[in-house]
């Protein structure tokens, strides 16, 4: 009987150091140095590359860096570099594997190919590295993936993984989150959570989780509970999921209120095939919700990141003033210049946060380091399009000389206990000018180097018919950020913490307007900005002419219009003064398509406009008593 039960006892500890999850290396590249210490980097064997092109990189998965290995413009064969992790040792590990997060920025045209390797004898010699996994453009991510390579044939010795970008003269290599591991046996990691961030009153809205198996075992069920701190809606969910394997799975409890409410939605999964999960550290997400009386007019906000140095920017300018001219009403671009006559250098340190190359665009500053080119940008416009968004923003400005005085304006739909909003002015301008010397040298000029001159690198919205550079004579810029009047971040407290449904918050800000520009082609961007993530809430822009006509009616109080968007009829409510009042409806061509006159005016009105014959799209509404006038913008749907 002893000797059962100590046959038992060390059954047992053997299963449980089977599934002892161990790590032997994690580098996320956030020190002060790089590479990581005791890591190396090096140019490979054959010749050609000049440089090891191997940075920290701002644009990371996770934290503020990660490692890229950027392109190098070589010429007559393929550039090679070498990332190289210090020493591994493997020696008490088990079913090894190594996991990172991978993706592909700048340019998918070079045939770049990306190779893990490892070496158990040298750090260096390039021989005796042995090729473990192979990915090409097509695989090596799209946006971060997660990537896991079985280390197992290595445990047991000391190794050293090695990361080697081929043939780089065209895109980067960007890796993030290395880590060296023996896996749990259950271990479900929820990696993300999708769920709108705003919602119209009793609509369903979705909780999709992304499962990453993070474990040895392949998971058959889940426990998935969601609370917002009143009521734990829990459902156990039938799905397969291999070890490395990543699944979004829907939970079946809708998110639904059907009045205005701010959550805190948690999301938990409590169980792992109906067992304890081994690392519970992974296993919550927390979102935020909250439902709006109405939606706010949506605009999706692009801003470039360009320069006249860079060869492949036409694709960016081409890709904006698609973008800007085929959707008037619901984009506002920005082109943001790197050291060149136009660079605004806070706004150029800013967006030099969510970009690793050139060009690149950032889209509501939650898509980071986009290709610009027009597809991609149509792309994550038509996912951002149809977001609800719980504001209206609208610009106003009083001008003394070239002094102007620019009012943010925010009505919101929904209530925010604690919130960390900031209004943000950017001015940009079109038609910019200016001179060239045809050497194109970095920041000397308006020249625009162009490396699809020619046609050799495809048709580019006609800069294939160009020289390369093209010539300041010939080229005319627009969308060009001149000045970030409240930082890249926003301006600190011009929005209060506590907001109600209905309420309204102004702040002004000073902008002097130099001699160089040309008024009558400037614009004002006002975008509202969330300072807990960074991300655009809402966006609007105004001519300064539309602006200076933007200006309060002493006498009108309270104005809300309803329904928004509207489909039969349009709701104008307000405080009115003893007076005769016009209102006018006009498109975002400045066409008047509606126009009626009301004497005699006094206190509480509610103005019921029949709006059916309206074309669907975003107009304005502007009341005037004959002194001023005040204007707001809502949308027609069918």
């Amino acid at each position: 009987m002893i000797k059962k039960i100590t046959l038992a006892f060390l059954l047992c500890f053997s299963v449980s150091q089977l599934t002892k999850a161990q790590t032997f290396l994690t580098e996320g590249f956030e020190g002060a140095v790089f590479p990581p210490t005791g890591w190396t980097s090096f140019i490979g064997t054959n010749g050609i590359g000049t440089t090891n092109d191997w940075v920290q990189a701002t644009a990371p998965n996770t934290g503020i860096y990660a490692a890229a290995s950027q392109y190098e413009n070589v010429t007559g064969g393929i550039a090679e570099d070498w990332l190289v992790t210090s020493q591994i040792d493997l020696t008490s590990a088990t079913n090894t594997e190594l996991l990172f997060y991978s993706t592909q920025s700048y340019s998918s045209d070079y045939g770049s190919t990306y190779h893990v390797k490892v070496s158990t004898a040298s750090q260096t010699t390039h021989a005796d590295f042995t090729t473990i996994a192979t990915y090409d453009e097509s695989n090596v991510g799209s946006g971060y993936e997660l990537k896991n390579i079985d280390l197992s044939a290595y445990d047991g010795m000391m190794i050293y993984i090695a990361f080697v970008h081929y043939n780089d003269d065209g895109d980067n290599w960007i890796i993030d989150d290395v880590s060296v591991r023996s896996p749990y046996s259950i271990d479900a990691k929820i990696e993300g959570t999708s769920l709108s961030r705003y919602s119209l009153i009793s609509a369903d809205n979705q909780i999709s989780i992304d499962v990453n198996n993070n474990g040895s075992s392949t998971i058959t069920s889940l426990d998935i509970s969601w609370n917002d701190g009143t009521t734990d809606n829990s459902s156990t969910i039938t799905t397969s999921i291999a070890p490395g394997e990543t699944v979004t799975i829907d939970h079946p409890t809708m998110v639904n209120y059907s009045a205005i409410v701010e959550k805190n939605i948690d999301l938990t999964i409590s169980a792992v095939n109906g067992l304890t999960d081994e690392d519970p550290t992974n296993n919550n997400d927390l979102k935020d919700f909250n439902t709006v009386s109405q939606s706010g007019t949506k605009a999706v906000f692009i801003e470039e990141a360009t320069g006249t140095w860079c060869g492949w920017c036409p694709r960016g300018a081409v890709g904006l003033d698609y973008m800007t001219s085929t959707y008037p009403n619901t984009v506002i671009g920005v082109a943001v210049h790197n050291s060149d006559p136009m660079e605004v250098a806070a706004y150029d340190d800013g967006i030099g946060q969510y970009i690793s190359g050139y060009p690149s665009g950032v889209i509501d500053r939650k898509y980071e380091d986009v290709n610009p080119a027009q597809a991609n940008l149509q792309s994550a416009y038509d996912a951002l399009n149809t977001e609800i968004v719980p504001v209206d923003l609208s610009i106003g400005a009083t001008q003394n000389g070239s002094d102007l005085t620019i009012t943010a304006n925010a009505n919101f739909y929904t209530n925010f206990g604690n919130a960390n909003f900031r209004f943000g002015i950017i001015i940009t301008e079109d038609g910019v000018t200016g001179t060239g010397d045809g050497t194109n040298i970095v920041g000397n000029d308006y020249d625009q180097q162009n490396y699809y001159s020619g046609g050799a690198n495809g048709v580019m919205g006609g800069y294939e018919n160009y020289t390369d550079p093209v010539p300041a004579t010939q080229m005319v810029y627009n969308h060009v950020g001149r000045a970030l009047i409240g930082g890249f971040d926003g301006q600190e407290n011009s929005v209060p913490a506590s907001i109600t449904d209905g309420l309204s918050a102004s702040y002004d800000f000073n902008y002097t307007i130099p001699s160089t520009i040309n008024q009558a082609n400037m614009h004002i961007v006002l975008v509202l900005i969330d300072a807990a993530d960074g991300t655009v809430v809402g966006a609007s822009q105004s001519t300064v002419a539309e602006a200076l006509s933007v200006e309060e009616v002493a006498g009108i109080d309270s104005i809300k219009l309803y329904p928004n968007p509207a489909t039969d009829k349009l709701n104008i409510a307000f405080q009115a003064g003893n007076g005769d009042y016009n209102i006018s409806i006009t498109d975002m061509l400045g066409r008047t398509v509606i126009n009626n006159n009301y004497e005699g005016l006094f206190g509480t009105q509610n103005i019921e406009l029949p709006v059916s014959q309206l074309n669907p799209g975003h107009y304005i509404m502007k009341i005037n008593d004959g002194i001023s006038s005040y204007s707001a913008k809502f949308v027609i749907t069918k």
